[in-house]
């Protein structure tokens, strides 16, 4: 078999490898995007883009065609397992402003395909229905990337190989570089006509055995997605009996959904809590999901994806300019990353911890009722343009508590 050799391949076409490979080859570079699914598709997913993410789709030149489609969302309610509610607006009295006052809700089977057109556009070279099977080092500097494309073997070379394949990421487990965590959710996704009282906020509400999470994702649609704990719950059922067996557990959502007519299958991610050892090795770096993943509740996915696509293609174009691209030399990304994202990750997992514990979440979410400007910095954290300094001080946690 001959083989092709890239600059970059770049495993898995979801928000972060399509990112990544928009801006790498808009450098002139010669990368490959390789997604096992041919476009459109649907993913498990919240479908929730922070009001910071738009700035990347801005600069990716798709964010007018994806505003067209999109419901627009100005904030967060999160609802406790006793009804205790608040709602946190992005564009609050805390003075921070990001890059716009709103979030969209967005179908992933019009944000990927945009991203991935906007890769094919740039000059990169994208290949569906491809599986990757194995990457393994090579002694001419590049990694070989064995493939099976409609059911035939295929091979190419990468000086450069970007995993962006998701939570389970076959590059990530081929190199040793994830761990598994353990907490042990799972998430159903499907979506619905109909529901009764939807505004232009997102909405979490949080019951004993997980949450619920309701957002519009345009023309009418809302995006429904029950995460479960999963040593809370009985035995697995196929998806979407499962599904409808789970929402009645949370009585405020099943009354809201009663009229709601349901559209499309139901799609199952998880569990979660995996994350990385690192996410760079010899010639490899991870992106996205494929890199970190830790609960949706705050809804991440997006961003998280998008900036770590910047990072990626900053370390990546000065190391593949001289060819240093050894494990050591890629782990600057790692720090830029810790950087990045560090206190961001502190504040997710105190957020899980408070969920995880009615009664603290229910405190909390009776003294951010009362006091909407916390809510508001709290939910501009989750929007991405708030520093996440702004919530870990003593001065603000003694304020949820007194």
């Amino acid at each position: 078999m001959s083989r092709a050799i890239y600059d970059v391949a770049v495993v898995g076409a979801g928000p972060a490898g399509s990112a990544t490979a928009a801006l790498l080859a808009e450098r002139g570079l010669r990368v490959v995007l390789l997604d096992r699914a041919g476009f459109p598709r649907d993913k498990a997913c919240a479908e929730y883009v922070s009001p910071e993410a738009l700035r990347i789709l801005d600069r990716l030149g798709v964010l007018g065609s994806l505003r067209a489609e999109a419901a627009l969302l100005s904030g967060m309610t999160v609802v406790s397992h006793r009804g205790t509610a608040f709602t946190g607006r992005f564009r609050g009295s805390h003075g921070f402003r990001g890059y716009s006052d709103v979030g969209l809700g967005i179908r992933r089977t019009v944000l990927d395909t945009r991203l991935a057109h906007a890769a094919v556009a740039e000059g990169a070279e994208l290949r569906e229905r491809v599986l990757v099977e194995s990457v393994t080092p090579e002694g001419d500097g590049v990694r070989e990337l064995r493939l099976r494309a409609g059911g035939r073997p295929a091979r190419l070379a990468a000086r450069l190989v970007v995993g962006a394949d998701g939570l389970n990421s076959r590059v990530a487990r081929q190199l040793r570089l994830s761990r598994t965590g353990r907490l042990r959710r799972l998430a159903l996704v499907t979506h619905a006509t109909g529901v009764d009282g939807m505004g232009d906020v997102g909405e979490m509400h949080v019951g004993r055995l997980g949450y619920v999470g309701l957002a519009p994702v345009g023309l009418g649609v809302t995006n429904v997605a029950v995460v479960v704990d999963l040593s809370r719950v009985g035995a697995p059922a196929p998806a979407e009996r499962w599904l409808h067996a789970l929402i009645p557990k949370f009585p405020s959502v099943a009354q809201r959904l009663r009229g709601a007519t349901f559209h499309g299958p139901v799609l199952a991610a998880g569990p979660f809590a995996r994350h990385t050892v690192r996410a760079t090795a010899d010639r490899v770096m991870l992106v996205g999901d494929a890199a970190d993943f830790y609960d949706p509740f705050t809804g991440e996915g997006v961003y998280a994806a998008l900036r770590g696509a910047e990072l990626v293609g900053e370390t990546a174009l000065a190391g593949l300019a001289d060819d240093r691209l050894s494990a050591d030399a890629l782990a600057s990304y790692d720090m830029r990353r810790r950087n990045e994202f560090g206190r961001k990750w502190t504040v997710e997992r105190i957020i899980a911890w408070t969920v995880g514990h009615p009664l603290a979440l229910e405190h909390v979410a009776g003294r951010l009722a009362r006091r909407p400007g916390l809510a508001d910095l709290l939910v501009g954290v989750t929007g991405d343009f708030v520093p996440p300094r702004e919530v870990l001080r003593p001065s603000f946690m003694l304020r949820l508590v007194w």
